[in-house]
């Protein structure tokens, strides 16, 4: 059986997480360059779904669309996470509070909406390998009810949050291997479909 597959590309160009020189629109497109061919060596038809040019709101407004009306199998948003602290400053004006890159948090994590039992199977899947490149995380599965991307969709939807990009080494490993990246999200895929 040919199974339909969509990549979302996260967040629109320039919208996203910034750290360590990365930007999460551009990581997520390059892991999605690579991810694309190695699930279609797994016999699947694969789309891949980036508004580049959009607003956020538009992006996840098109997204959805297209995954509803793409007669996919499931979908995959690849993401960044990122963290930040607050800190207060002085400044000519008084104290002022900003918020500056935290770079302790790491590691990966996927996200279903609940309810979906296959949207569950699928995050456990690619969260195992996924999780082994970049750990860090307590919950490597998380069942997240306020993601519209998940909530909105009508096949199984999974959000891949690849790492903190605000961590000097997740940032390394999406920079330099970003292949490394793909294939645990293919190893986590080819498990789900072998199910």
């Amino acid at each position: 059986m040919i199974r339909k597959i969509a990549i979302d590309i996260g967040h629109a160009n320039n919208t996203g997480a910034r750290g360590n020189g990365l930007e999460e629109h551009a990581v997520a497109a390059t892991i999605a360059e690579r991810l694309a061919p190695m699930l279609e060596r797994l016999g699947s038809r694969v789309d891949v779904i980036d508004f580049p040019k959009m607003t956020n709101s538009q992006d996840l407004n098109a997204t959805v669309k297209v995954a509803n009306e793409g007669g996919y199998d499931f979908g995959i948003s690849l993401h960044c996470d990122s963290a930040s602290t607050e800190k207060t400053v002085e400044t000519d004006e008084g104290k002022e509070l900003i918020y500056v890159p935290n770079p302790a948090p790491r590691g990966a994590h996927v996200c279903f909406y609940p309810g979906s039992v296959k949207g569950s199977r699928l995050s456990i899947c690619i969260a195992e390998p996924l999780a082994r490149l970049l750990p860090g995380r307590a919950n490597t599965v998380q069942s997240r009810p306020g993601l519209a991307v998940l909530k909105k969709t009508r096949c199984p939807w999974v959000l891949c949050e690849c790492g903190f990009i605000t961590n000097p080494e997740n940032a390394s490993i999406l920079k330099d291997h970003p292949g490394r990246v793909a294939e645990a999200i293919a190893e986590g895929v080819k498990d789900y479909i072998n199910q």
